[in-house]
């Protein structure tokens, strides 16, 4: 009975000894970390499907872009969106638009194209995670820091996702970074020597540089998180030293540049033709993106144990060291980036939890110097007990994902089960052996479990889920139709059912209206076929017989609206007869 544990934790002795191995050099912790990153974001990078509501809707004013070639002009159908920064609409119509000309088969309709520069900004994260941690810990703790960034599961979501979550992570963890050695130059090491840490210049076009990437990608939620944390210093340390050190005239010389050149774009750089009117309000109004959540304020507390997992559990150790040492100002700097905008963000009545992920790298740096300085060890009894949330958090979403396939979709995956088994396994031995073994190992344990139920739970089980997506099996369905040899191409109308995954990956037009509208819509003739959803078929029905249409069903499909929580059942109609 006592071999299966014993396993495990030799298993943790020798991930210590792989971290120790690495930290020798800075080249060894990036290719780690690089390794790590590729084996943490890549399971179902390429399987899943497009999500709604926010990724679909990313795409469609990318490849709008591309079609167009408009590059100002940022609109789904007829309505506006202008309130987005460009860049990252750039850097996917660039992209999208290189496979295009590359001969790359169907590539404005292929998602993972767009999904590519998240992934690139998310690697970036992680490995600039490692960077700021240096101005904070020796090489080793650094590396411990960036690790559990790169595992946790809110940036492994972000990395899989054509949106530019992983682009503000990564510009908060370099303004973090660059902050850190203005603010704390005596605390920088010999192993950060990865970029300067005596350039003082340098240091303050890498803040506001960042800052300006993130501010042209994400838009002004950017300026948030470093004016949140110098006003913090200014205020704990009653100077404004703090301020000085980042020379902020440079600052907001730079964040008023991006924001005339940002004024300019969408008042100049627009196509307002009526011919470009007219083709925008074709297509209709498709689904709003995601609206936040929750007025209650702790709300963002429980996000944060799902989103930081496996990590989590760690912070409630840290918490109490972290509060005793607040006075040393590498901690001090910490909490200022992190607990003040946590504070405010848990106020807005509105709540998005992926507001949370630019504090990860100073909750994952924290984390990190209390391993490292053993302070871990101080935990009571009771609080260690928090650790049993890795196996009870692994074993919800192992068994949530296994019943949902069960249930929805009748079937399972054999391939998933000894690998969700086997993850399960190795969190419960890192909970049970943390006394005797240290967090460290533990930890290191943890991270392994994860990645190994993760790549059963989002490469063999999350993609099989057909009852989730809706669209591919609508646009399945649809290809079947077929149109005579002199119509025009196959449009379709929509009634009920207005995700922005179906226009995504329709290679035809598709039109947005009501039933009632979709009955005329049919009539009008040509290759017309419609999808209409049953809140919608009452109407769509009693319409096309005060027309005298008739019509056939061709397909049903039933699924789940997962970004309404709703089941939806959708039908395709076609015109028969005259």
């Amino acid at each position: 009975m006592t071999r299966a544990p014993l396993r495990g934790l030799r298993l943790a002795s020798r991930l210590v000894g792989l971290i120790d191995g690495a930290s020798r050099t800075n080249m060894r912790c990036v290719l780690l970390l690089v390794l790590l990153c590729l084996v943490a974001f890549l399971p179902g990078f390429f399987s899943t499907p497009v999500l709604d509501r926010d990724e679909a809707r990313f795409a469609l004013i990318s490849r709008q872009m591309v079609d167009t070639g408009q590059l100002a002009e940022t609109r789904i159908g007829s309505e506006s969106a202008h309130t987005r920064p460009l860049g990252w609409y750039w850097v996917q119509s660039a992209l999208v638009g290189t496979a295009k000309l590359a001969g790359v088969k169907n590539a404005d309709h292929t998602i993972w194209l767009y999904r590519l520069p998240s992934l690139l900004a998310a690697i970036a994260a992680v490995l600039l995670t490692f960077w700021a941690a240096l101005a904070f810990t020796g090489r080793r703790g650094a590396l411990l820091a960036a690790i559990l960034l790169g595992s946790s599961a809110a940036v492994g979501v972000a990395a899989r996702l054509a949106v530019p979550d992983a682009v503000m992570l990564a510009a908060a963890a370099a303004m973090l970074g660059a902050l850190a050695r203005l603010y704390l130059p005596t605390q920088a090491r010999e192993a950060a020597s990865l970029l300067p840490t005596g350039a003082p210049r340098a240091l303050v076009a890498i803040l506001w540089g960042s800052l300006a990437v993130a501010l042209f990608s994400r838009g002004l939620m950017a300026l948030f998180y470093p004016l949140m944390a110098l006003l913090a210093l200014v205020a704990v340390d009653r100077s404004f030293r703090a301020l000085r050190v980042t020379f902020p005239v440079v600052g907001l010389a730079l964040c008023a540049f991006v924001g005339l050149v940002w004024y300019l774009l969408r008042h100049f750089g627009m196509d307002d033709s009526n011919m470009a009117s007219a083709a925008r309000a074709m297509m209709g109004r498709v689904s709003p993106s995601f609206q936040g959540t929750g007025p209650l304020p702790g709300t963002l507390l429980l996000a944060f144990g799902g989103m930081f997992w496996p990590a989590a559990p760690l912070a409630v150790l840290a918490a109490p060291m972290l509060w005793k040492a607040r006075r040393l100002r590498t901690v001090r700097l910490l909490l200022a980036w992190a607990v003040p905008a946590w504070f405010v963000l848990d106020l807005i009545p509105t709540k998005f939890p992926a507001h949370l992920l630019p504090l990860f790298p100073a909750v994952a740096i924290a984390i990190a110097i209390a391993i490292e300085r053993g302070a871990m060890a101080l935990s009571g009894p009771r609080l260690v007990r928090v650790l049993w949330l890795w196996p009870v958090i692994g074993a919800f979403i192992a068994v949530s994902a296994l019943l949902g396939l069960a249930v929805f979709d009748r079937t399972t995956s054999l391939l998933a089960w000894p690998l969700l088994l086997l993850g399960f396994f190795a969190l419960v031995t890192a909970a049970a052996a943390v006394r005797e073994y240290g967090v460290e190992k533990s930890a290191l344990l943890a991270v392994v479990g994860m990645l190994i139920s993760g790549f059963g739970v989002m490469q063999l089980l999350l993609p099989q889920m057909a009852s989730l997506w809706v669209s591919p099996r609508v646009v399945a369905a649809i290809a079947r139709e077929s149109c005579p040899a002199d119509s025009e191409a196959l449009v379709v109308g929509a009634a009920g059912y207005n995700e922005p995954s179906l226009p995504f990956l329709l290679p035809g037009k598709v039109r947005f209206m009501d039933g009632a509208a979709a009955a005329d819509f049919l009539r009008e003739g040509g290759c017309h076929v419609v999808l209409i959803e049953r809140r919608q078929e009452v109407r769509f029905v009693r319409r096309a017989e005060a027309l005298g249409l008739r019509f056939e069903r061709t397909a049903d499909i039933g699924g789940i609206a997962y970004a309404d929580g709703r089941a939806v059942r959708l039908s395709v109609y076609r015109r028969t007869g005259g």
